[in-house]
């Protein structure tokens, strides 16, 4: 049988980058000859390490994730466009706003189609309204002439479509991202988890991970701690993640007088084990598109307090795996937060329902099988046009 020639593309960090090295991990070898372009800060890294992997090619080039730059964009665009034309490819992949635009705008004239999963996007809530709808009008134009077919990873990101008149109904589909349970599912030493914080072994422990950036409102974090210990002193509290407001979170948990039991760890290796040891996990984030940390919490059996966002909602059913609050509101988070800590049979509960949850409807083996079936059907498509 003759492999599906694929190319992967988009930027190395966070999210993204860790689904991508799923795809290089799971994806049928058999059936898929996968190349990754792997753009970004840290895509070097990245591409050494899928590039390790058996049957796998993998580049890198640079990308202003952040900002337009219309002369490097104008680069990167044309040499992707090299890349699909001499690599002849079945199919392109790509992940994430701005690559995807740029990888639709290199396929043009190729005929090869390309699949875009937005993983977010870049119009959500709290965007200001006016780069909002540019940024929208972008994508109809994209997913009108230039998209093969959108994977979502959320319903939610099809009903912001659908707010914003982007593609239609049967350019989409939800393929809700997926963990191994088995990963997250190995005993914990959480002596040795709490030695790291100079912790007692029964110390309650209310724990975030994620980028300290506005996305996921590291400030409200620090409110809701300070709520916490004022009515339970002998909680601690941990963020494991850096980011542009590391400084402002750590300013404001000295102001609020909670610094010694506010502990902000930077970038942490085992989050696994680190979320094993917690009593809580919170997600305080403004919008999401499928966050992979709520799954892998719910996987380690946390109990979970996030705000009630799209993605957030599509994982946890509130009151029966987790608390949802209102986005922006540290005093709601505080108070379901302290549910948990006080009622420890109901946060035993949450924990076993979303382990199952887990377990049902959200794994890694169901989530690549979807892809590959989106894959093929694509292919098909284009052959009998």
């Amino acid at each position: 049988m003759t492999r599906l020639r694929v190319l992967e593309i988009g930027k190395s960090t966070a999210g993204i980058g860790t689904y991508l090295r799923w795809l290089a991990q799971g994806l049928d070898l058999e059936r898929f000859q996968l190349t990754f372009a792997c753009l970004s800060e840290g895509g070097m890294a990245l591409a050494d390490e899928l590039g390790s992997m058996n049957n796998i090619r993998a580049i890198s080039w640079p990308m202003n994730r952040f900002k337009v730059a219309p002369v490097s964009d104008l680069l990167l665009t044309l040499r992707i466009a090299r890349l699909i034309r001499a690599e002849k490819f079945d199919l392109v992949h790509a992940h994430g706003s701005k690559s995807g635009f740029l990888a639709r705008l290199a396929a043009i004239g190729s005929g090869v189609p390309v699949i875009y999963s937005p993983h977010c996007f870049s119009f959500h809530d709290g965007v200001n309204p006016l780069i909002a709808n540019f940024l929208a009008a972008l994508e109809r134009f994209a997913a009108r002439f230039l998209t093969a077919r959108i994977i979502t990873v959320a319903d939610g990101e099809q009903t912001l479509a659908r707010r914003f008149r982007v593609g239609f109904p049967k350019l989409f589909v939800t393929v809700h991202t997926g963990i191994d349970p088995a990963f997250y599912n190995k005993p914990v030493d959480k002596t040795a988890q709490r030695a790291f914080l100079k912790l007692g072994e029964n110390t309650p422990l209310v724990g975030a991970v994620g980028r300290l950036g506005r996305q996921k409102s590291p400030l409200d974090f620090v409110q809701m701690a300070a709520v916490v210990h004022s009515r339970m002193p002998q909680t601690h509290f941990v963020w494991a993640g850096s980011g542009p407001l590391d400084e402002a979170a750590r300013k404001l948990s000295e102001e609020l007088g909670i610094t010694e039991v506010c502990h902000f760890i930077g970038e942490y290796k085992d989050i696994p084990s680190l979320l094993g040891a917690m009593d809580c996990f919170v997600l305080p984030s403004l919008w999401e598109g499928f966050p992979i940390v709520l799954l892998e919490a719910m996987a380690a059996g946390v109990p979970i307090v996030a705000t009630d966002i799209p993605g957030n909602d599509e994982a946890i059913a509130s009151g029966r795996n987790g608390w949802l609050v209102s986005p922006g509101d540290p005093s709601a988070l505080a108070e379901k937060v302290l549910d948990l800590l006080k009622d420890l049979e109901r946060a035993s509960k949450f924990a076993h329902a979303g382990r199952e949850r887990i377990l049902q409807e959200f794994t890694r083996v169901k989530m690549l099988a979807s892809i590959q079936n989106v894959y093929q059907e694509v292919v098909n498509e284009k052959r009998h046009k």
